[in-house]
C-alpha cells in the first residue's frame, strides 16, 4: 500500500501458525525495506492460506483465511497502525468452519465480495460460492447474499477490483499442480460484476459469468495483484512532508509507439506519460475511414493494446490515441506477402 507521504510503501504480512494476531508492518523507502513494527489484535489466525485485500483508498483491508476467519480493519497511511473495525466471522472448529478463497470490497467500500466453500472439507465435493456481505448491516455475516455458485469440480478463485471499477473472477477446476495443457472454455474466461455497488443479487449486480474473454489465454484460481500506484499523498496529514519545489518543471512528454505484427495480424500500441485516465483508440486508413475504435482505461499513464487488424489490404493505417489531456498518432505499413 502506498504511504500517506505519496511516495514510500507499506507492506502488510499476516503471521502464519501457530494461532496468533500478529500483523507484520514493513516499510519500503529510498533505505531499502525493513520492519517498522508490529501490531497484535483481534481475531486468531491458525490457518497457513488467508488473503488480505485493501479497499481502493488505503484505509481499509479485509483478511479471510482457510479456517473460516473474516475481519475488516482499519489502516492508518502514514504511521502503519492497524486496528480491528469488525470480526465478520471469527474462526471454527476444524472441518467445519467456511473455507474463504478471496475476498474484494466494491469501489465505494459498503460490500465485500467473498468467495468460499461451505466448509473445508467439502471443498472437493460440494458447491463453491460466491457471496456479497453488505457491511453496514448489524448483522453482516447474516445479511449476505449468493451471487453465484459452482459444482464440483468447478470452483471459484480469486476475486479483483480492476481499474474500470468492475470486478472480475476467476473459475478453474479443481487439481494441483495444474495441467499445463488444460484449456476449457472456463478457465479462458473471467466472469464479471459490471455494478458491485449495487445491493443484492446476481441482477443486482449485474453479474455475468465466464463473461470476459482471456483472447485465447487462461487463468487458474488466481488473479494479479496490483497495487493502486496512482495512490497520491494524504494532502494535509502530518506525513505530507514531500516538498513541491518552486521553480517550473517541464511536463513529462507523452509517447506513442506502434508497430504491425504480421503473425499476430494486429497492431501493437504501445503510449506512455500520459495525463489522462482513459483512452480512446482509432485505426483509420489513409482516406481518413475510422476501421477500429476501442476505449481503454490507462494505469498509471500507461497504455498497451492489441488492435487485431485480420484480412486488410497492403497499405498505410494510421494510429490515433486520444485521452482528456492529450492526442496523438503513429502510422504502420501493412506489407503484402
Amino acid at each position: 500500500m502506498k504511504h500517506g507521504n505519496g511516495r514510500d510503501w507499506w507492506i502488510i504480512y499476516r503471521s502464519a501458525p501457530p494461532s496468533n494476531n500478529n500483523f507484520y508492518v514493513y516499510s519500503i523507502d529510498a533505505n531499502g525495506v525493513q520492519l517498522d513494527h508490529v501490531d497484535s489484535l483481534g481475531p486468531l489466525h491458525s490457518s497457513n492460506g488467508g488473503d488480505l485485500r485493501f479497499n481502493s483508498d488505503g484505509t481499509k483491508f479485509a483478511f479471510s483465511n482457510l479456517n473460516g476467519l473474516l475481519a475488516i480493519y482499519s489502516f492508518d497511511r502514514c504511521t502503519g497502525s492497524i486496528t480491528l473495525d469488525q470480526t465478520i466471522h471469527a474462526e471454527f472448529p476444524a472441518g467445519t468452519q467456511p473455507y474463504f478463497l478471496d475476498c474484494c470490497f466494491s469501489p465505494n467500500d459498503s460490500l465485500l465480495y467473498v468467495s468460499c466453500a461451505p466448509y473445508f472439507s467439502s471443498l472437493d465435493t460440494t458447491q463453491i460460492y460466491l457471496y456479497q456481505f453488505p457491511l453496514t448491516a448489524t448483522n453482516v455475516y447474516a445479511s449476505r447474499t449468493l451471487i453465484w455458485q459452482q459444482t464440483y469440480p468447478m470452483t471459484i478463485g480469486a476475486v479483483r477490483l480492476a481499474p474500470d471499477n468492475k470486478i472480475y473472477v476467476a473459475a478453474q477446476k479443481t487439481g494441483y499442480p495444474y495441467d499445463s495443457t488444460d484449456y476449457y472454455p472456463e478457465n479462458m474466461s473471467l466472469s464479471v460484476i459490471n455494478q458491485p455497488d449495487q445491493r443484492g443479487g446476481a441482477a443486482a449486480c449485474d453479474f455475468q459469468p465466464y463473461s470476459f474473454y482471456l483472447g485465447g489465454k487462461r487463468t487458474y484460481w488466481g488473479l494479479p495483484n496490483n497495487p493502486n500506484y496512482d495512490l497520491g499523498p494524504l494532502a494535509g496529514s502530518p506525513c505530507d512532508t514531500i516538498q513541491t519545489a518552486l521553480q517550473e518543471t517541464a511536463a513529462p512528454t507523452p509517447a506513442l509507439s506502434v508497430y504491425y505484427h504480421s503473425a499476430w495480424e494486429s497492431i501493437v500500441v504501445n503510449a506512455s506519460k500520459l495525463e489522462g485516465k482513459r483512452a480512446r483508440i482509432f485505426v483509420s486508413d489513409i482516406s481518413g475511414k475510422i476501421l477500429v475504435e476501442e476505449s481503454v482505461i490507462l494505469l498509471s499513464g500507461y497504455l498497451s493494446k492489441n488492435i487485431a487488424l485480420h484480412n486488410r489490404a497492403a497499405g498505410i493505417y494510421f494510429v490515433t490515441v486520444v485521452t482528456e489531456r492529450e492526442k496523438l498518432t503513429g502510422k504502420v505499413i501493412l506489407q503484402s506477402y
